[in-house]
């Protein structure tokens, strides 16, 4: 059984005294470099601030290295806290009204509980997410000063287009509808037990290779599950890109009454057509399609799911959380894509597979602070992830309420965007195009830096696994990942390994190689091999050679 971190794992007294909460203005990049020198122990990154638990001594080096902070609460000890949204006027007075509450910017605020249970005490429809039960520090990114331009929209690919074709507007209205008739999925009834087994038996009717329940316990002694389904890939088994959204629901009456069409089972039928379409598809990388409860309530399932991942050290390459994606308050309805800067590429991704898969309009935003669904337990754990969302703020005046059924949808925009969602999946997973080579593995990337008084030369050493199907390899190369690929060599290489002398300064490179057959037809790209060079100072009359310690592969 999973379980959330309590507050006891969360909180402790230090050597120095009290632990107090504090509020840290994100000044980059001289705030994050020097929260990383003092290894303070930061649990939420936010747009404009980080939240973060320090001890005395922590607060008197915060202040002798010119840090801006502000003290939220000194008795942070055994204490559960949760970031809020307050985007309607008198939600922090209503917020404060159930417990203690402080405005850490426009629209967000973090609420805690002097005793009892604060999960228990967020007013109802309130959107929240507890901190993080660890530093989240590790997994924040610089915002580079100049962002690399977004990924130009390409030609569909056939193959992943003819999948995309078979996602159905009727088997959306149907899984929607049946998720509907449970009459309420609020996460603590028996009702979202069974909408549970549904879902499991859905998955399993698919043909999956692996269909599981994952329990797990939260706010205190509740339970709920999430269903997990996966189709494992044939070339990257270990490799994983995720597609979830969470069917629990919640309204004015939810033990009896919370139909939750929009929110959220409109997500729960794109992720299960995603799985009805892709099943009989060959895949180079595994796909892992998630169901997640207790969403409602704090994110629950998700911060379940993703804190065994990274604990398990589960190579997950990029989450798709799909969120309310059927009501259109407007005509054409745009498609709201949330990244924060670990995830940007993704972002960029979808706007492309919107306009080429869906058709639909995609919109990015880089905003760490929109925390408020289940990609953000996994940017709290390193790995790249993006919500779709059809408006924030929401515009669907159904939400969370008895209301929100079928009959409000606009299934047109609905299929747009779950064929958009499939696209940029598809094309992440990679279908095994029949009568390709097969995809090459084993791609590794090592670079040297020689250096003397008059000059500085790099190269990147690449290998990978030779295999009996390819007469030749392309290596590809680009700037920003999984995009803006750029063959690099003239002539398809002979051997399992290449050197790229053309390199710039200061940069950080994406390589990736594909396999050529004898009458031409390329495979699919290899997973990334992503390298950084070591700034090196030029020492006099000294040639050096400096390895680079791979960053990682992605």
């Amino acid at each position: 059984v999973l379980a959330a971190a309590a507050p006891d794992e969360m909180r402790r007294s230090g050597p120095e005294g009290p632990i107090s909460l504090i509020r840290i203005a994100a000044e980059p990049p001289l705030t994050l470099q020097v929260l990383r020198r003092l290894q303070i122990d930061v649990r939420q990154e936010l747009g404009t601030c980080f939240l973060a638990l320090a001890g005395p001594g922590d607060l008197r080096r915060l202040r002798g290295s010119g840090v801006r902070f502000s003290v939220l609460d000194r008795n942070a000890s055994r204490r559960e806290y949760f970031v809020v949204g307050t985007e309607r006027p008198g939600d922090v007075a209503l917020l404060r009204s159930a417990g203690r509450a402080a405005a850490v910017e426009p629209g967000t605020a973090v609420f805690w509980t002097e005793e009892g249970n604060a999960a228990e005490r967020v007013p109802v429809g309130l959107p929240r997410k507890a901190l993080a039960p660890r530093s989240v520090l590790p997994y924040v990114r610089e915002q580079p000063a100049v962002r690399p331009p977004a990924i130009v929209a390409r030609a569909q690919d056939p193959l992943v287009g003819s999948i995309v074709s078979l996602v159905s507007t009727p088997e959306l209205a149907a899984r929607v509808q049946a998720l509907q008739d449970f009459q309420t999925r609020y996460a603590t009834t028996t009702n979202c037990d069974a909408a549970g087994e549904a879902l499991f038996g859905a998955f399993t009717a698919l043909g999956l290779d692996e269909v599981r329940f994952e329990p797990f316990t939260f706010a205190g002694s509740l339970a709920s599950r999430n269903v997990v389904a996966e189709k494992t890939g044939e070339r990257y088994p270990d490799d994983v890109y995720v597609i979830c959204a969470h069917y629990d629901s919640i309204s004015p009456t939810p033990q009896t009454l919370a139909p939750g069409a929009d929110d959220n089972a409109s997500g729960t039928a794109a992720v299960l057509e995603a799985a009805r379409v892709l099943a009989p598809y060959p895949l180079d990388f595994t796909v892992r399609f998630i169901a997640f409860s207790a969403e409602e309530l704090g994110l629950w399932g998700s911060r379940a799911h993703a804190d065994a991942a990274r604990a398990a050290g589960d190579r997950i390459l990029g989450v798709i959380n799909l969120d309310m994606i059927a009501y259109a308050d407007l005509a054409p309805e745009e498609l709201e894509i949330f990244v924060n800067g670990e995830s940007d590429w993704m972002g960029d991704l979808f706007v492309s597979a919107c306009s080429r898969y869906g058709p639909v309009e995609g919109r990015k935003t880089i905003d760490p602070s929109l925390v408020y669904s289940d990609h953000a337990p996994f940017w709290d754990n390193g790995y790249p992830a993006l919500l779709a969302i059809e408006d924030y703020p929401l515009a669907n005046p159904y939400y969370h309420r008895t209301t929100d059924t079928l009959s409000t949808l606009d299934l047109d925009f609905f299929t747009d965007c779950t064929r958009a969602a499939v696209g940029l999946l598809a094309e992440l997973a990679q279908p095994i195009k029949e009568g390709h080579p097969r995809t090459p593995v084993g791609l590794t990337a090592e670079t040297a830096v020689y250096s003397s008084l008059f000059n500085s030369l790099k190269s990147i050493h690449l290998d990978w696994t030779a295999q009996a199907d390819a007469s030749g390899y392309n290596v590809y190369r680009a700037t920003a990942s999984h995009g803006g690929y750029v063959k690099i060599n003239t002539t398809p290489v002979a051997g399992a390994s290449f050197v790229d002398d053309n390199v710039g300064t200061g940069l950080t490179f994406f390589y990736a190689v594909t396999a050529v057959g004898p009458t031409g037809l390329e495979s699919n790209r290899s997973r990334e091999a992503i390298v950084s060079f070591i700034t090196v100072r030029p020492q006099v009359s000294i040639l050096s050679v400096t390895p680079l310690t791979l960053r990682g592969v992605r």
